[in-house]
């Protein structure tokens, strides 16, 4: 990419994971539009498709695009490894392309079918891939936290824009607002260079020095004899000649204990897990369900419940990388935790306590956005931002890519499990909002004891606090960790 010759490396790196959120913003517009877009699909007046769809034909589409979300999470880690991350991120872009065209030149409801499928493959590629791809490129653990924060705001960003656009512009337009954001990213993406990091796992010098000069903004040749540029060239060539003299091995592969790959595997799936068994993708999808007649219209309601969860988001940007990620994972969930406690019981039994009319119509609303806020301040961002900063590189790819496809798969089970038991069972809606504030009180809780604080701490005091530990009894450090060189301690 052409840049300026006094552009920072810190600017470039904003830029290019702009570029990379572009993925997360079309993911979240594609799962915005799907409510509005299912009425238009059983609407014998208004459908785009041959045919009208009855409601048992639509009711897999969500659930399809979490589903495929699990496929492309569970091979994007290895897949990263392999090809690196910004080949992945690519492919991602052009499956969502596909995606794209499949919703505007679809007939039939197959075809919406194939759009989430080639669009969910794409989103849990690029969420799995993306914040490594950022941990890799930036130049502190600092700058690649609040790059990852910026994930969730493109996220909820879309979600936000796929319902304006899905209840209030023409089915056409959407599709075509879609292609274009795609477009972009597939020809934007492609000017920016690979992260550093893969070509030290390729043993490619030339190209990992080309590489790290263009994300730290080095473009005259006067500009090469910056002490912070030589100190972390010198640390990547120190451990590529590390690697070199201990064979094969890769990065990230030294030994660990069985305790201590037990308590990573245990940090990320908590982490990621918990942040899909919150609740909100399931009650973005079902908020008609959940509110009833409560609250405004009920396209309203969703922009409502949208614009919370952008409001959460953005104060996590500006807010959360100043805040100790303990405290701020424990609040954001707790307080997620009593908002869905607070209306479960009113769901169950706010018809005896008289509270007024404004209360039964505004209340249900007000404690649904309140949740959402939470949860997009603190639980889902966090979620990828404490992985990548307790993760070694080569197991953060492998694990982080493990949990999310089990987040996604156990996310595909409660949205389809969502109709039978709200037909089935009386206090359906009850019963979830129950599972929601579980998964949320369990992380804020078990998050104290288990996950360390790693905000302005070194890699190598983040595993001493997890257990890895040398033969001598002192923490070991893996050469790269979260993206970034560690010297021993």
């Amino acid at each position: 990419m052409c840049l300026p010759k006094r552009i920072s490396g810190g600017a470039i790196q904003s830029v290019t994971t702009a570029i990379g959120n572009m993925l997360c913003f079309n993911f979240g517009l594609l799962f915005g539009i799907t409510p509005a877009h299912m009425n238009l699909y059983e609407s014998e007046t208004e459908t785009p498709l041959n045919k009208v769809t009855d409601p048992a034909g639509t009711a897999f589409l969500t659930g399809y695009l979490f589903l495929s979300a699990a496929v492309g999470a569970a091979f994007s880690g290895c897949l990263a490894l392999r090809i690196g991350p910004k080949s992945v991120l690519l492919l991602s872009g052009l499956l969502q392309i596909f995606a794209w065209f499949c919703i505007h030149f679809g007939v039939d409801i197959v075809h919406i079918y194939a759009s989430r499928m080639f669009g969910g493959v794409a989103a849990g590629a690029a969420l799995v891939v993306l914040p490594i791809f950022i941990n890799e490129i930036a130049e502190t653990r600092e700058k690649a936290a609040r790059l990852t924060f910026t994930i969730e705001l493109w996220r909820t960003g879309g979600i936000l824009a796929g319902f304006v656009l899905g209840f209030y512009a023409p089915y056409l337009l959407v599709n075509i607002v879609g292609c274009i954001i795609s477009c972009v990213f597939s020809v934007c993406f492609p000017l920016v260079r690979e992260s550093p990091h893969y070509y030290l796992r390729r043993n490619n010098v030339p190209a990992m020095e080309k590489s790290l000069r263009w994300y730290r903004g080095i473009r005259d040749i006067d500009d090469r004899g910056q002490r912070e540029y030589l100190q972390e060239l010198a640390e990547f060539k120190s451990e590529l000649s590390g690697k070199s003299g201990q064979g094969k091995q890769s990065i990230g592969s030294a030994h660990f204990s069985h305790s201590y790959v037990v308590r990573l595997i245990c940090v990320s799936f908590l982490l990621t897990i918990c942040a899909k068994m919150s609740g909100v993708f399931v009650e973005l999808n079902y908020a008609a369900d959940f509110l009833g007649r409560t609250g405004t219209s009920t396209n309203l309601n969703y922009v409502i419940l949208a614009t919370s969860q952008c409001v959460g988001a953005v104060l996590a940007r500006l807010f959360g990388p100043h805040l100790p990620r303990k405290v701020l994972l424990c609040l954001s969930s707790l307080f997620a935790a009593a908002a869905v406690i607070a209306l479960a019981f009113f769901k169950q039994f706010g018809a005896s306590w008289a509270l007024g009319g404004w209360f039964d119509r505004y209340l249900p609303i007000i404690l649904l956005a309140a949740q959402m806020l939470s949860v997009s301040f603190g639980l889902c961002p966090l979620a990828a931002v404490v992985n990548s900063e307790v993760l070694p590189t080569k197991l953060h790819d492998l694990l982080y890519s493990m949990a999310s496809c089990i987040s996604w798969l156990l996310l595909f089970g409660m949205i389809e499990a969502f109709n039978s038991v709200k037909t089935t069972i009386g206090p359906g809606l009850v019963l979830y909002l129950w599972v929601f504030a579980g998964a949320s009180i369990f992380v804020g809780l078990i998050s104290l004891p288990l996950l360390p604080e790693t905000r302005n701490r070194r890699p190598s005091a983040v595993q001493r606090d997890l257990g890895y530990v040398e033969h001598e009894g002192v923490a070991k450090s893996v050469s790269v960790i979260s993206g970034h060189i560690c010297t021993r301690i």
